[in-house]
């Protein structure tokens, strides 16, 4: 279970590597992404269940991770956001999600990036650690 959990964890930082580059080189690609974040059943509940199960593999992952306490206590943060999103109507999802969208201009998402990038390197180092 462990393994898969740091398979988990591993792909996470993957993307987060991925979702840099895309709002860098392609902020609006990212926005229209983000804009679509609770617009179907489908949609909404398969991205919770994404973050539930990524929460828990940070969880499992941290029991031996040099870093246990930072990636408990973000598999936690994601376990209970995850719960909460779960209770929240749909429509309220989406409608925040398209208000983010709205609000994020490509160049907010370009400052964002490095970011991005470098927690997956990070999240990539601690798994390897």
């Amino acid at each position: 279970m462990e393994l898969i959990s740091k398979n988990i964890v591993f792909a996470f930082g993957l993307f987060l590597i991925y979702s840099g580059f895309l709002m860098f080189f392609n902020p609006e690609r990212a926005r229209a992404i983000i804009g679509k974040a609770g617009s179907t059943i489908v949609i909404n509940y398969g991205e919770l269940i994404v973050r539930l199960l990524l929460g828990i593999s940070f969880v499992i992952s941290a029991k031996s991770n040099a870093y246990e306490l930072y990636f408990r206590v973000f598999g936690y943060f994601l376990i209970i956001s995850a719960v909460i999103l779960m209770l929240t109507p749909i429509k309220t999802h989406h409608k925040f999600s398209t208000k983010a969208a709205e609000t994020l201009r490509p160049i907010y998402l370009r400052i964002c990036a490095p970011f991005s990038i470098a927690f997956g390197i990070l999240i990539l180092m601690a798994i390897f650690k």
